[in-house]
């Protein structure tokens, strides 16, 4: 079973962090959230204390493995916020198990999969990061901030890239592999009713803004706000992000 951990009472939320993170990028958010709803905190397979598995961890096995942790703890249903690659996988349960999902937030994520050029970039960067892991988080994660704020994040670069170095090349490669070969989950948003939160980025390099936000469907139930960070924005903007988590969770 994934490692996880389980804070506070009140309706269930999944916390899933992204790609080259672990279930710590949610530590300021949990505390204050667990205040009014049981929140649940897994390290996804290949991330944090959660050893890797498979050689492709792919959207689904990873949503097996919260789903397998939502069974051990008796809960039928819960709220989802995934930011980055932890968003594909609420979207693939969203999508393959509906009736687990009472509410569902994209934190700069996108239900988009990737396009053929990025599907290449994938493959390239399974070879750097074997052949120099280290330089390939570091200069992975500063590419995730805002380009034109980096002066002002050197310490959020640098927490991010702590959490990036404690995961091992396997857990790396598996994850691009799974991230590349990940289906579209666009029906998500045009079937579901429930809320529907989406957070991005005006200067995220890893969201194609303008391409998603064209395909989000005019519905009330779905929301949408765009910051002005990068796909970190639980570091950029910590306390706009929270608060906009909060509204949601509150609805």
């Amino acid at each position: 079973m994934m490692h996880f951990r389980d804070i506070g009472v009140g309706k269930p939320v999944v916390l899933i962090h992204g790609f080259l993170e672990n279930s710590d990028m949610w530590n300021e958010f949990s505390v204050e959230l667990s205040k009014k709803y049981r929140i649940i905190l897994p390290d996804l397979y290949g991330h944090g204390k959660t050893p890797s598995i498979a050689e492709v961890h792919s959207m689904e096995k990873q949503a097996e493995g919260i789903l397998e942790i939502l069974a051990h703890l008796k809960i039928d249903k819960a709220a989802f916020i995934g930011h980055s690659m932890g968003g594909y996988i609420a979207l693939s349960i969203a999508r393959d198990f509906p009736e687990k999902v009472e509410k569902l937030a994209l934190f700069f994520s996108s239900t988009m999969p990737d396009s053929q050029e990025k599907k290449q970039q994938r493959l390239k960067a399974v070879e750097t990061a074997k052949e120099n892991r280290e330089s390939f988080i570091r200069l992975g994660v500063k590419n995730l901030f805002n380009q034109n704020n980096l002066d002002n994040l050197r310490d959020e670069i640098e927490f991010a890239r702590k959490l990036a170095m404690e995961m091992p090349l396997e857990g790396i490669t598996a994850a691009l592999k799974g991230m590349r070969e990940r289906k579209d989950t666009q029906t998500v948003l045009e079937k579901a009713d429930y809320p529907i939160e989406i957070i991005l980025g005006k200067f995220d390099s890893a969201v194609d803004l303008e391409k998603f936000t064209s395909q989000i469907p005019q519905k009330s139930h779905i929301q949408l706000h765009i910051l002005p960070v990068g796909h970190m924005g639980h570091l950029e903007a910590p306390v706009e992000s929270l608060d906009l988590i909060q509204s949601f969770l509150n609805r």
